[in-house]
């Protein structure tokens, strides 16, 4: 059956690419600040040694940095159980 528009699909990992953007958490702060409700995701990433990361997008663009960052009371909060960045 071809896949189109409408057709749901179950996924137990997603792999997307595009722009990722390392910035400073003061820098960070300023994109959700721009978005009626904007999507923020938390969680940790690496091996042995873990790091946290918060992350949201702007205009195509996924914006990362690292630790936990004070977000604006309109913002939709994923806690994210594994992440990723990589193969």
């Amino acid at each position: 059956m071809p896949m189109g528009c409408g057709m749901a699909v179950d996924a137990n990992r997603v792999i997307a690419g595009g722009v990722l953007v390392f910035v400073e958490t003061g820098v960070f702060r300023k994109f959700p600040e721009q978005k009626e409700k904007p999507l923020v995701i938390v969680g940790e990433t690496g091996g042995f040694k873990k790091v946290k990361v918060t992350i949201t997008t702007y205009d195509g663009a996924v914006i990362i940095t690292r630790g936990e960052v004070e977000l604006p009371d309109n913002a939709i909060l994923v806690k994210a159980k594994e992440l990723s960045f990589g193969k």
